[in-house]
């Protein structure tokens, strides 16, 4: 099992060490009340300031989107229809929620590993 980080993890440590944790962590981007059974976005987007290298050697592979142990979507990147620039990526999904939702977001990088998101509830009512 791989180790999952998450920017907690670089808390307390200097500004480069935090800038490289913000360029990988996942953060979710919705409302926190959904109408139950209706049309819901979330977003993921990867770091909230600092940009991620998109190159061949060094990028995102995917991003997902989880309700506790329950996968809701996954988005595959393709690096070359990105560009070789670096960006900040964002997925978007739609879901219709039945039941209020506990959702984090892993995001895999394929030089340094796999990154979890801070978990964002959502409370879901008629």
């Amino acid at each position: 099992m791989p180790r999952l980080f998450t920017f907690s993890d670089f808390a307390g440590r200097s500004e480069i060490v935090r800038t490289y944790a913000d360029k990988h962590t996942p953060v979710i981007i919705c409302d926190s009340q959904a109408k139950r059974n209706q049309d819901f976005t979330v977003k993921v987007r990867i770091g909230t300031a600092a940009k991620h290298p998109n190159t061949p050697v060094h990028h995102f592979v995917y991003v997902q989107l989880w309700d506790l142990e329950t996968l809701v979507g996954e988005v595959w990147l393709d690096t070359t229809a990105l560009g070789n620039e670096p960006l900040q990526i964002e997925a978007s999904f739609i879901v219709q929620p039945a039941v209020s939702m506990r959702l984090t977001a892993l995001a895999y990088c394929n030089k340094h590993g796999l990154w979890k998101s801070e978990e964002y509830f959502v409370k879901v009512s008629d």
